[in-house]
């Protein structure tokens, strides 16, 4: 595929991408939200528009997860076993939610991992839910204004730096990949000592 087809590509469904990627990527570095704002650095899309996508989907998701938990409560993830056994965690951030609710679900959506926990932890001890939207509408507005602003602003050089990106650290990247991978997949493999 040529870069003109994927340019055109980008400036056709890049919205869209961002909007669905934020939706989903709660898990890590938000790479759709950071693709979208290099792309807005070269003019490929709108930077308000990145924002505002990364935006929505990142809230929709957030809220998505507060009304599902919500909807099931606290109550009936106990029946999980491996629910049950982080009783002490989930003491700690219920009594987080009754003193600092906002530094929870504000800071909590730049925390990696924990950002997909929050919302539902919140739905399901019942926190209020005009406070959980105000909350989570900051924090993601917060949170889409950061990444796409340091994405936008260094996606010239990171641009520039792939430019100079040679096959065989490519290569070498790969194969590390694959090394770690199959280190990690053994050493989960062997059996444990008690």
């Amino acid at each position: 595929m040529s870069p003109e087809t994927i340019e055109g590509l980008v400036a056709d469904y890049g919205y869209g991408i961002v909007l669905v990627g934020t939706y989903f990527d709660h898990y890590g570095i938000p790479l759709f939200l950071v693709f979208g704002g290099i792309a807005a650095s070269k003019d490929l899309l709108n930077v308000y528009g990145v924002l505002l996508c990364g935006f929505a989907g990142g809230w929709i998701a957030d809220l998505f997860l507060y009304f599902l938990g919500y909807k099931t409560g606290l109550a009936y993830w106990m029946r999980f076993s491996w629910v049950s056994r982080m009783e002490g965690a989930i003491a700690t951030t219920h009594r987080m939610f009754q003193t600092r609710p906002a530094v929870v679900v504000i800071l909590g959506r730049f925390l990696f991992a924990v950002s997909k926990i929050i919302p539902p932890f919140a739905g399901m001890i019942h926190y209020d839910a005009r406070r959980y939207v105000a909350f989570s509408f900051l924090g993601n507005v917060l949170f889409s204004i950061v990444y796409t602003a340091a994405s936008y602003y260094s996606g010239p050089l990171v641009m520039d730096a792939l430019k100079e990106l040679e096959w065989g650290n490519v290569a070498i990247t790969i194969c590390s990949v694959l090394a770690l991978y199959f280190i990690a997949r053994r050493t989960l493999r062997a059996p444990r000592r008690s």
